[in-house]
This record gives structure tokens, sequence and C-alpha cells, in this order.
């Protein structure tokens, strides 16, 4: 502090440094000639600072240097101290001879009393004395550097945080810009049309957009309906859309569990919301990779349609000025739904499937089983077929055979043949991709659109007494009775049975 910087070093502060000067000079003594050599600079400093010694204080020095010298018992260094301090002191017989000068006493003469840099008048040579505080190796601290550095990332990460956040509720969120419109279904409360507007890609954070709204005091005034949203809309204006539901005409479609894509595209042609060919077209060669399930469909070149198996059948709304991949990914959507909530993935390896087999079994269980509570003892059946010592290694399914009757409900004769202009069209592998009579397991693809039921009793094949029992055959009779057997005798008897009484159906 500057007050003890600027003090008078008291007297006996003064002969101390007298005393540590002869410290230095008995030490000098003592070095060899290739020691002085070495520290030749040192001992320089020394005898300018002993020229700078004032008499009383040169009295104090030569007394400590001849009680130092003198210990020594060598009369000739005692008397060379009664001099004044040499330019190149001799070294004592007797004196220890250390290999360099003392670090402390050193850094201490030459850190703690520094001359100044100008001759003094006589009348203040005891200022030329004046101790200096002491001045310590700086460490670097890299602890505190440490710190500093972790404070400025976390400044500039903030930084950047607050700005993507500012971009957003002000709508600058890039050059890709989407419009969109939307559906907000009645009872949709602020946290689901957030979400809603963060999965169409509208806002980059559907829980700022949110808060946002809370702190604006609006998430009561928003409402349910269609509204056109873009991408480049901040959130006020978001907020306004939001207010007022569009008036658009909407055309109500329902699939029933269990029709082929050909079918679905029939009925939304039906409804004049688009061509047939159209809606298969996106639906087969869009990309829908938004979805989960997406990634996880088997891609056979034998697959007579991609879209088959995935589009759930349900009653949906649909826009009469809707563009098709928007009512596409309706159905798709649903279907990811129902394959999120119900772990499809995780029961279709459980099987032992992957999902394109999974889905092509419930197609096969929905189209054989015409009753809900039947639906888990034909899969059993099929899975009794598939198992390793199985004496029967076919399906033999006449919904995916070579049966070429219109009558019969088979999805080479009447599905593909018919949109390819008749079965002599039909690609050979196709035809082998499909008919369970001729190849082992399943097809290669589904044979239809499977509903919940059928997706969730597939499953549930183990629970069935059929399972793991010998029965590899079942039968149904037009009054929707099923009759299982074990053998393929057995199997024969029941049909013969039902044509006799009329009861045998197909």
């Amino acid at each position: 502090m500057e007050g003890q910087e600027n003090r008078r070093p008291s007297r006996g502060e003064m002969e101390q440094y007298a005393r540590k000067l002869a410290q230095l000079t008995a030490q000098i003594y003592a070095m060899s000639p290739e020691q002085r050599q070495r520290h030749a600079q040192k001992i320089c400093e020394v005898e300018e600072r002993l020229k700078k010694l004032p008499d009383w204080l040169r009295a104090v020095y030569k007394d400590e240097l001849a009680k130092l010298v003198g210990k020594t018992g060598d009369a000739q260094p005692a008397a060379r101290a009664q001099r004044e301090a040499p330019a190149a002191p001799e070294k004592p017989a007797a004196a220890p001879a250390p290999d360099e000068l003392q670090p402390d006493e050193e850094e201490d003469d030459a850190q703690m009393y520094e001359e100044p840099e100008n001759d003094l008048p006589a009348q203040e040579e005891e200022d030329a004395f004046v101790k200096k505080p002491a001045r310590r190796k700086k460490k670097r601290r890299w602890g505190c550097l440490v710190l500093v550095v972790l404070f400025l990332a976390a400044l500039a990460a903030g930084a950047a945080l607050a700005m993507w956040a500012v971009n957003d509720i002000s709508g600058d969120r890039g050059n890709v810009r989407r419009t969109k419109t939307i559906e907000i279904e009645q009872g949709t409360y602020l946290p689901g049309i957030s979400q809603q507007l963060e999965d169409e890609e509208i806002v980059r954070s559907g829980l700022l957009f949110r808060l946002y709204v809370q702190m604006k005091g609006e998430a009561g005034s928003l409402q349910y309906g269609a509204f056109e949203v873009s991408s480049a809309m901040s959130y006020d204006e978001l907020i306004e859309v939001l207010q007022t539901p569009m008036e658009r005409e909407s055309v109500r479609v329902t699939f029933p569990e269990g029709i082929t894509a050909t079918q679905f595209a029939a009925r939304m042609e039906e409804a004049g919301l688009c061509g047939a060919d159209e809606f298969l077209d996106v639906a087969n060669n869009g990309d829908f990779s938004q979805f989960e399930f997406w990634a996880k469909r088997d891609e056979d070149p034998a697959q007579f349609m991609a879209c088959e198996g995935y589009l759930f059948p349900e009653t949906y709304d649909f826009f009469v000025d809707e563009d098709v991949y928007s009512m596409v990914e309706r159905l798709y959507s649903q279907f990811n739904t129902v394959y999120l909530e119900n772990d499809l993935q995780g029961k279709a390896e459980a099987m032992g499937f992957t999902l394109t087999q999974y889905v092509t079994l419930s197609s096969l269980v929905q189209e054989e089983a015409g009753g809900v509570e039947h639906q888990a003892d034909v899969a059993a059946i099929f899975m009794n077929r598939m198992a390793p010592d199985s004496p029967v290694k076919r399906l033999e399914s006449n919904t995916a055979s070579y049966i070429q009757n219109d009558n019969d409900n088979n999805y080479l004769n009447n599905t593909v043949a018919k949109v390819l202009g008749g079965w002599e069209n039909i690609p050979e592998e196709v035809v082998q991709g499909y008919d369970t009579y001729a190849r082992e397991g399943l097809p290669v693809g589904p044979i239809s659109n499977p509903g919940l039921d059928a997706l969730v009793n597939t499953t549930r094949y183990a629970e069935s007494q059929y399972y793991g029992n010998g029965y590899y055959f079942f039968v149904t009779d037009i009054n929707g009775n099923y009759y299982f057997n074990q053998t393929a005798e057995a199997h024969e008897r029941q049909c013969d049975e039902l044509r006799a009484n009329g009861l045998m159906a197909g």
C-alpha cells in the first residue's frame, strides 16, 4: 500500500541491510576462482552497493564482516575486512566454499533493497536504503484461467441460445420456408397445439411457443379447426392465425379393416379428393421418413405395393383442397401412432420377425379370421406351420394363392391381376412371392391393411389352445364357425362334411 511503500526505513533496518552485504562478502571470500568467474556479475553488484554505503553504515558492514571472517581462524581475511570492500575478494584459507550464493539472501538483497537510479544529496543518504516491498514471483493461475474460459463459453452459449430464441419468436428461422394447412382437433389445448407446430416444423421450439403464449395471456383464445400457417410467421402472427379457423369444405371417408391399397385409392377417388393412380403413386413412392416405422420396412423387389399394410384403416376427414401427400401422410401418421403406442416393433422382434413379416402375418390373420375372437387361433395355426419341426411347411392360405376365382378372396387374382390387366401380366417373381401353396413361410409382403385388432391378436398366438398341440389345419363354414384339425385326413373329412351339408364357404 502507498503509505507503507514511501515510509523511511528505521536505523535498525538499514544496519541489517549492511550486515547482509557483509554476509554476501564473506561468501565471496569463500569462493574458488572458478566460482568467482561464474558469479562475476553478482560480485560486481555487491561492489556497487558497497560504494553507496554512507560512512556510518560502512562501519557496521566492516564490523560484521570482521566477525564473520574472524570465525574461520584465518588472520589474513580478518585484516582484509578492515579495508574497503575489495573489488575481487580473495578466498580465506579455512572458510567454507558454497557452490553459489544462497538463494534467500541473494533474493532478499536483490529484491528488498533496490538502489535509487540517481545519486542523492549527502543530507538524504539514509533515503538511499528505503526498504521496498518484496516482489514475489507471479504464479500462473491456471485454475482461474479455466474458470474465466468456462465463464466466457457460458456467456457465448447463452448469447447464442438467446439469439436462437429471439429468431424463433420473430419468425427468422432460416431460408427454408414451409407453408402448411394444419388441423387442430377439438379438445386440443395449448401443450398439444405447441407440440403440433414443432412437429410440423412451423416453429423450432414448441415449449418456447407455449411459454410465449402463456406470457401473453392468449392460451384461451386459440381455436380448433383448420389453419394455414408458415414457418416464416412470428409468434404473434401465429397466435393471430390460430384465433380464427379457416372455413374449408371437408369430406369424411371410412376405410374398413382389411381392405387393400387399391381399395383405399378407389375410395379416395369416389370421394372426389384425388385420382386413384395419383394416390397410389404418392403412397408407394413418396418419402415419409419422418415416421419411425418407415425405416423398419422390408423392401423386397417382388412386393407388389410398398404401401400395402401401412395405410391404417380408420375414418378420416379430408379437406377438399388438401394436397395428396398430406392426405396419405395422415394415413401413415395414424399407423405410426399405433406402431409406437403398441410397441409393434418389439412385438415383431419377440416373434422372430421383421416389421414387414409381422404386418404380413397380421394381414393373413385379418383375411382368414372373420371374427376377432378367432384371430389368435388362426395366428396359432400359421405359427405352428412355420415352426422348425413342422410337417407342413407351407401356409396354404387361399387369400394368397394360385386360385383364379373371382368369388374367392385372393390377393393375386383379385388385386394384382386387376391392376395389371390380367393374371398373364403378373410377373412370375410376384406370383412366386405371394403364392403360399408354392412357397414356404410368409408371402413377401402384406396382402391387405390390417386393423388394430388383427395386429394385436396376432401377437397372442401363444394364448390359443391350438398353439403347439399339433394343429395345422382349420376351415370355416358359411356361418362363420371355425373347425381346427391336427391332420390333413381329418381336415379333408371336415371339408367333405361341410360340402355335403351346404355349409362350405367359397
